[in-house]
């Protein structure tokens, strides 16, 4: 990441970013800002429709809640150059301009994985006693055991990037993964409340 040069891994826990589903795993900010940066123009690259729309309006509801003024990037999908990045990126470049935003949000896929985790069995004893008469019992302990088996996860992990509109250089980065999103719109709102946390606790500052 060109211009990045203040480099931080945080706790999500450090930043308040931890939720069932998504965290944040690493946080990479430019040290000092050229502008404040107030209303973002949010775009997610992906060519699913129902995904994109998903996650910009769900970034868009958290961003504003933070203070922040955001919008997404109103072109639809099937308008956009997905096999050409660079005429891709030059109109999202000259939207933001025309819509005098200060920064643009780029959130992208970066993998998708599965991961399987291995569970050992256990054996378990627990005393029963048996009566044995009006005065009598005995005890003996049960053994039961529970088999082996894998627990498998899949984790998303996604880059968001925040451009300066004007120099269409990198000012802010944060990864995040996501596990086992319940639905779309889940993962949306659980991930949309956090990236906007820690944009809103990590974003860099123009110098006073």
């Amino acid at each position: 990441m060109t211009r990045i040069i203040a480099a931080v891994l945080i706790l999500a826990a450090s930043l308040g970013c931890v939720s069932q589903t998504t965290n944040v795993e690493q946080i990479s900010a430019v040290p000092e800002a050229p502008r404040e940066y107030r209303s973002i123009m949010v775009f997610a690259a992906t060519d699913n429709t129902d995904i994109r729309e998903a996650l910009e309006a769900q970034l868009v509801s958290s961003l504003n809640d933070q203070g922040f003024v955001a919008r997404h990037f109103d072109r639809p999908n099937k308008s956009l150059p997905w096999g050409d990045p660079t005429s891709l990126h030059a109109m999202i470049a000259d939207a933001a301009r025309e819509g005098q935003f200060d920064g643009v949000l780029v959130t992208s896929l970066i993998k998708k994985q599965s991961a399987s985790t291995h569970i050992p069995g256990q054996v378990m004893q627990q005393p029963v006693s048996v009566s044995l008469g009006a005065t009598a019992s005995a005890t003996y302990m049960q053994t039961t055991s529970t088999p082996d088996y894998y627990q498998t996860s899949i984790n998303y992990v996604v880059k968001t990037t925040l451009f300066d509109t004007e120099s269409s250089q990198p000012v802010w980065q944060l990864y995040s993964k996501t596990v086992n999103p319940d639905s779309l719109s889940e993962a949306a709102k659980d991930f949309g409340q956090v990236l906007s946390q820690a944009l809103k606790k990590t974003i860099p500052h123009q110098k006073r």
